[in-house]
């Protein structure tokens, strides 16, 4: 692997962050002023005063029980046959 030289290095790190800043503070709210449902989506979380960045850590007790419920469908998943039609004998 060639190192390049210092200015093309910091000038790539520049670059990225104004890509992500851009997203950030233009595309992103561009993208929500455009979509109704993103709209409704972020009126919801300013109302409700949610912290998004704790979702990862499932810090708020609504994103806890979210994962909680999600886990027990996945371990207690139902398995086999299903029920029987009524009128229907097993084995048939």
């Amino acid at each position: 692997m060639e190192n390049r030289p210092l200015f093309q290095r910091l000038l790539a790190l520049a670059s990225i962050c104004s890509v992500i800043w851009v997203f950030a503070y233009v595309a992103g709210p561009m993208l929500v002023n455009a979509s109704q449902d993103f709209k409704t989506l972020g009126d919801f979380i300013v109302r409700e005063d949610i912290q998004t960045g704790k979702f990862y850590y499932t810090d708020l007790e609504l994103v806890g029980h979210a994962d909680h419920n999600a886990r027990s469908t996945m371990e207690y998943m139902p398995t086999g046959p299903g029920p029987m039609p009524k009128g229907h004998a097993a084995g048939q």
